[in-house]
């Protein structure tokens, strides 16, 4: 597949086709399912909180178990941080948030 498509074009026709639970494939439609709302307006709450629900959809759906969410979402900054995508006031601003999410 790497012969043929760039490390992007593999990464668009993942997150254009992985299931996202609750009946949702790809991350437009987990996106307008879960936050009534397009992909490219989600906040960096809900984006990291999607980026790891392909992981395992039927445990980490934030319908499902939104605590174990949750903790999947924690381990999705901390990878951002860990590679230079969010800083650190960024991660504990999204942390914060996750607390206050019911």
């Amino acid at each position: 597949m790497e012969k043929n498509y760039s490390k992007n074009e593999i990464f668009e026709l993942y997150v254009n086709t992985a299931y996202f639970g609750d009946g949702y494939y790809g991350i437009y439609e987990a996106s307008k399912g879960y936050y009534k709302k397009e992909p490219k307006d989600l906040s960096l709450y809900e984006a990291s909180m999607l980026a790891g629900v392909p992981n395992a959809p039927s445990v980490y759906a934030p319908t499902v178990n939104p605590e174990l969410a949750k903790q999947r979402q924690k381990q999705v900054l901390n990878s951002m941080l860990n590679y230079g995508y969010i800083s650190e006031s960024e991660r504990s601003k999204v942390l914060d948030e996750a607390v206050t999410k019911k």
